[in-house]
């Protein structure tokens, strides 16, 4: 036998030998149906879960607008409780001036600071624009200007407090001006 007729020999041979298949792959196409459940269970896990966070992230959405909501409304009750509660006490200071009855008013004032949202009271002068009766003492005979020109209930709100400023009418003129400091109420 020649050199050539060898290597038409061998080159027979290995076209004749078939490929050996991975063992991987002849397992799955042994197995085609269960291979194809798993698949198909595990397509359904991942989508479930995918579906389960998407569900969680509305709820927690929802959640917090509903309690953005609450928060908003809970706020404005409270707002308006105590702006009528500013009045009335208003119309109280009312009735003890036109009576010049300014001992009154201190003790009104001193009952009304025991309450455990009030910082202080203060009433104030519209003429002069001083502080004439105050729960925090330091505070009496100073000058606040910034009321001066109010004509209607006012709320201010910043970080730590509350305050609402009354104006208080008599008959023909504005004869005093009426300031709450409440704490900042939070829920």
């Amino acid at each position: 036998m020649t050199q050539k007729d060898e290597i038409i020999e061998t080159v027979e041979t290995k076209k004749e030998s078939p490929k050996k298949e991975n063992k991987f792959i002849k397992f799955i196409l042994k197995h085609k149906y269960y291979v194809g459940l798993i698949l198909i269970i595990f397509i359904i896990l991942v989508w479930s879960l995918i579906r389960i966070a998407i569900l969680k992230n509305n709820f927690n959405n929802q959640k917090q607008e509903i309690t953005t909501r609450y928060e908003l409304k809970l706020d404005s009750l409270n707002s308006e409780r105590l702006l009528l509660t500013a009045t009335t006490f208003s119309w109280a200071i009312r009735s003890e001036l036109l009576r010049d009855n300014n001992d009154q008013i201190n003790q009104f004032f001193n009952e009304f600071v025991k309450n455990t949202d009030i910082v202080k009271l203060q009433f104030i002068n519209p003429i002069t624009s001083v502080v004439e009766i105050s729960t925090d003492k330091k505070d009496e005979g100073k000058i606040i200007t910034s009321y001066k020109n109010i004509t209607e209930q006012i709320i201010k709100k910043d970080s730590t407090e509350f305050i609402i400023v009354t104006p208080i009418t008599g008959l023909n003129r504005k004869i005093g001006i009426f300031v709450i400091h409440f704490k900042n109420l939070t829920y």
